[in-house]
């Protein structure tokens, strides 16, 4: 599923494990969980890594968020390791191999702590894996007031990160829990009237025009909420991409997003369909 919607879109080619780049300018953002359930999860982070080397010599730019699946590896809970990820046969060679590939000097690992987001703004959109609260952000503002909240947080992160195993407890702010970037669920399934006056907040914040999410499966597809003339405030993306999460939800739905100015679009890979189906969620109206 990731090579196709790779290939299909026209960022990358891609042959087993080798990508090259060719997107040109665009950005690639990737809102997390790459890893669990699935066997093949070092060979997606390796292309991520490969194509985020490459992009820049093209103007172009790889982002990738850190998902509360990868949050957990780091912290060592593997409850969700597909068996062949630790199996002498599988990508990584076994269960050693796979620890040292995921420790902070690891091929994994490294390139995570070191170059992954909690959270990222890239052309007006704030992309978080489970949703950012003005309240989390407010919190990590009061760590630095000379540098921007957002700025802040990725650096707690990134310093929370710096370790063999990242811990589960931490309270000033409490990034790794419920209402941190990598769990909420707040912006995906309370009511609009609790979640829009939140949502603009966020995005006041950092400056930001939309908030997209993963983490909360859509079962009909990239949805948005609280609605407004300039686009909607929030993109449900997690259709689960994969197969490999079948079995836990029921389904799977290969898809991506395309932002192109103000226009939103939801991309579909049907089997068998060179072509991408496109549904546009927002266009801008046209000045008469």
């Amino acid at each position: 599923e990731f090579s196709t919607i790779l290939q299909k879109t026209g960022l990358a080619t891609v042959d087993g494990t080798n990508a090259t780049w060719t997107g040109g300018r665009s950005i690639l953002v990737s809102t997390g969980d790459s890893v669990d359930r699935g066997e093949f999860g070092r060979s997606i982070y390796l292309i991520f890594k490969a194509l985020a080397e490459q992009a820049p010599l093209h103007g172009g730019e790889v982002v990738n968020i850190v998902g509360n699946h990868e949050l957990m590896n780091l912290q060592g809970d593997l409850r969700y390791v597909h068996e062949m990820e630790m199996h002498p046969d599988g990508e990584y060679g076994g269960q050693a191999q796979r620890e040292k590939d995921w420790s902070r000097s690891g091929v994994v690992g490294a390139d995570i702590r070191q170059r992954y987001y909690a959270a990222a703004v890239r052309e007006g959109t704030v992309f978080v894996h489970g949703g950012l609260t003005p309240e989390i952000l407010s919190q990590t503002k009061e760590l630095d007031t000379n540098r921007p909240p957002l700025d802040n947080l990725n650096q707690k992160c990134r310093e929370l990160f710096d370790n063999d195993r990242v811990p589960f407890n931490v309270r000033s702010p409490p990034v790794f829990g419920a209402t941190g970037p990598f769990w909420n669920r707040f912006f995906a399934e309370e009511p609009e009237r609790q979640v829009c006056p939140s949502v603009e907040k966020t995005l006041s914040i950092v400056g930001a025009k939309r908030m997209v999410l993963g983490h909360t499966p859509q079962t009909e597809g990239v949805s948005t909420r609280c609605p407004t003339a300039t686009g909607p405030r929030i993109i449900l993306a997690d259709t689960v991409i994969s197969r490999a999460y079948e079995a836990s939800f029921g389904f799977s739905r290969m898809s991506a997003v395309e932002y192109s100015g103000d226009t939103v679009t939801a991309l579909y890979f049907p089997p068998g369909q060179e072509a991408p189906v496109r549904k546009v969620l927002f266009e801008p109206k046209q000045e008469l």
